[in-house]
């Protein structure tokens, strides 16, 4: 079931607190909080992408998008990440 605004901002709020003081002994905050920004890019990229297909693909949407997943891509990789797994 998806949480409502008020049960994710709690949810968020409490993430940051853990991480801040150092009590993520088994990393879930600093993943949920991971997961949260990049979702935020994920849905920049959706609304990018569907100006770039109702519009006639406009260059000026093909290149946000390039520079949103290139961002992602770069942001997925950890920095012990020599093989570039990621996105």
């Amino acid at each position: 079931m998806k949480p409502i605004k008020d049960e994710f901002r709690i949810a968020l709020d409490e993430a940051e607190r853990i991480r801040d003081a150092d009590e993520d002994l088994n990393h879930i905050a600093k993943c949920l909080l991971y997961l949260h920004q990049r979702n935020g890019d994920l849905e920049q990229i959706l609304a990018h992408l569907e100006k770039y297909l109702r519009f006639g693909l406009p260059v000026e949407e093909h290149s946000v998008l390039i520079r949103l997943v290139d961002g992602i891509k770069e942001g997925s990789r950890a920095p012990d990440d020599s093989k570039g797994f990621g996105l």
